[in-house]
Formats: structure tokens, C-alpha cells, sequence
């Protein structure tokens, strides 16, 4: 079948299992489900275990085809008595992410703007729930602007190569992520020249488990 690796979604944090996964908040590791593949030829044979948690079902079942259909040749999946082709599949996420796509002018306020930032995450720390991720850039929060999850607006710094208390530079680009409820800005002195491709290794460590664009 495939390597079952750990994925997020806008609300859930998916686990590997054995044969699938385990679905728990992703910020409140509270059990949700589980999902479950089986592979014959061409075919994924996929069950949803949720109990009434219908909303999360959805979101973990949409996160499971995408890896499926991404990482597998699976041409079918079998889902609730009913078969999800490729193709169909294929012509549905291209649509949801042409709605989700956003351009440069979207961030016209932000992009460019002054901002003060203090560091959480300093270069060098390990995320407090996830000891396995390594900061290897500066990562903070711009104090007194919320983000699209009500808390500060987090910011990852690019150029210093120090742990930082704070910084004081430019968002340089805007990370818009297509399975999450906020964008990151990022960060540097002005004038620094960043390429998107630049931008995406350096921050790779955390976007890695996130679908997004950069916009500069």
C-alpha cells in the first residue's frame, strides 16, 4: 500500500496506525476516529470510524483520499458502499483548490508591512507537543494582530542564524495554507531577497505536513 505518515488537516491531527490512522484534535489530542485502508490491485478499500463526529469523518476522510490518490496508483476507492474514482476525484480537489487560491494583491495590506515580532519558538527549540520537530529558523508571533484561528498571527524569521527574543523587519511573503484556518507571514530585514523556493525549504520542517502557496 504505502508509508502511513503523520498528516493535519484544519481541526485534526491523523497518526499513523498500522493499516490507517488515528484521528485526534489537533491541538487537544481528543480522540475522534479512525480510518483504515485496505489495497487489492487498483483498488483502496477505506473505512471511516467516527461515531457521530461527522464534521472530523469528513475532514479525515478528504485528507485520506488526497494521500491515497497522491502517493498510491490507486485508481478506485471504496468508501460507504460507493466507489470514488481517480478522475473524479482528480477534477474535484483541482476545483477546491482554484476556490482556495489566493494572489499577491489578496495581501496587499500585509505584504511589505512593518511589524514587531516575538519570539515563542526561538531557533534551535522543539515544538512543546511535537518534541520531534526542530525550529531551524527563528518562530514567533506579531503581538496585537490575530490570525484566522483567533490567536496572534505567527510569523517564522528568515536571516538570523541566533536564537532571538525579537525582531523588528518586513513581511516578505505569506504562506496560504489550503487545509488550515490561518496563513504565516514571513519575515526578514527589508531588502532581503527571498525566492519562493527559497522561502519553502526553509520553513519546510512545519509546512512539510501542510498543502500551501507563497505569495511574495
Amino acid at each position: 500500500m504505502m508509508p502511513y505518515r503523520e498528516m493535519k488537516t484544519e481541526t485534526l491531527l491523523l497518526q499513523p496506525a498500522e493499516n490507517g490512522w488515528t484521528a485526534v484534535h489537533k491541538k487537544y489530542k481528543t480522540y475522534y476516529g479512525s480510518l483504515a485502508c485496505e489495497a487489492e490491485a487498483d483498488i483502496v478499500r477505506l473505512s471511516a470510524i467516527f461515531g457521530e463526529n461527522a464534521a472530523a469523518r469528513k475532514e479525515a476522510v478528504e485528507a485520506a483520499l488526497r494521500e491515497i490518490f497522491t502517493n498510491t496508483a490507486a485508481q478506485r476507492v471504496l468508501l460507504d458502499g460507493g466507489e470514488i474514482a481517480r478522475e473524479a476525484w482528480q477534477k474535484a480537489e483541482d476545483a477546491r483548490n482554484a476556490a482556495l487560491h489566493r494572489t499577491a494583491a489578496d495581501y496587499a495590506d500585509v505584504l511589505g508591512r512593518a511589524v514587531h515580532c516575538v519570539m515563542d519558538r526561538p531557533l534551535g527549540s522543539r515544538h512543546p507537543r511535537y518534541p520531534d520537530m526542530l525550529y531551524t529558523v527563528n518562530y514567533g508571533c506579531v503581538p496585537g494582530v490575530l490570525a484566522g484561528d483567533g490567536a496572534e498571527q505567527d510569523v517564522y524569521v528568515l536571516g538570523p542564524t541566533v536564537p532571538l527574543e525579537t525582531f523588528d523587519g518586513v513581511v516578505i511573503a505569506v504562506i496560504h495554507r489550503f487545509d488550515d484556518c490561518e496563513d504565516k507571514w514571513v519575515v526578514a530585514e527589508a531588502g532581503a531577497r527571498y525566492t519562493a523556493e527559497d522561502i519553502r525549504a526553509a520553513v519546510a520542517f512545519q509546512e512539510k505536513y501542510y498543502r500551501s502557496e507563497i505569495l511574495l
